[in-house]
């Protein structure tokens, strides 16, 4: 309860709007604020971090069989919804379009989850991965475990995470009005935006299963 009364949505609005505003990121004034943050365990986020990292694999053209072993043997082949076991039973070239596209832009969550795990500082608007996230992360085609990683993964401060949320929540708003509009900015990348968000939504909401996460602005 004594964090609950430490963030306050309608200040974080407040001051988001404000700091968006100034950098030439529109915002309007009556998107809401967002619900008071319930946030799930850091080894819960770690385990669904390992089973995107697991899953974009899928986009490397690793064998199918070697990620389901791998997420078989650490433990992590129960925390899969259906729809990604599905992916692990189907040839990657037989998936969809659209659901290869999706796995392509896990790694954009991947790299939020370690950003929210403190293991670095770089969460912008408009720029993609860094290299430096294979060093971040068990190596899947090395068979390195995923004990290691689950145990140490510790969230950073949770009001910079719910910030962090909030800021791109409202930059989500004015990326998609941009696409709506026909216009670009070189400040946001809805793509990663949207992304992004979704690994913030899952870690602040817990209610929320991976594919109930709702991304409306």
């Amino acid at each position: 309860m004594l964090f609950q009364k430490k963030i306050k949505p309608e200040i974080i609005k407040k001051r988001n709007t404000k700091k968006l505003r100034s950098s030439g990121i529109e915002v309007i004034e009556h998107l809401p604020y967002l619900d008071n943050p319930d946030f799930r365990e850091p080894k819960e986020i770690a385990r669904r971090t390992l089973v995107l990292t697991a899953l974009f694999q899928l986009h490397l053209q690793a064998p199918r069989e070697v990620i389901k072993k791998w997420l078989d043997e650490n433990g992590l082949l129960t925390h899969l919804n259906v729809e990604e076991l599905e992916y692990l039973e189907t040839e990657y070239s037989e998936l969809t379009e659209q659901t290869q596209t999706d796995i392509y832009w896990f790694v954009e969550a991947i790299w939020t989850f370690a950003w929210i795990g403190g293991l670095h500082n770089n969460l912008t608007l408009n720029t993609g991965v860094e290299d430096s996230l294979a060093t971040l992360i068990p190596n899947i085609a090395k068979n390195e475990p995923a004990e290691k990683f689950i145990s140490n993964f510790k969230l950073r401060k949770k009001i910079e995470i719910f910030e962090m949320l909030d800021k791109i929540y409202r930059a989500h708003w004015f990326a998609r009005n941009n696409e709506l509009k026909g216009e670009k900015s070189e400040k946001v990348d809805l793509d990663i935006i949207m992304e992004r968000r979704k690994a913030l939504e899952y870690t602040c909401y817990k209610e929320f299963g991976w594919n109930e996460i709702s991304l409306d602005t």
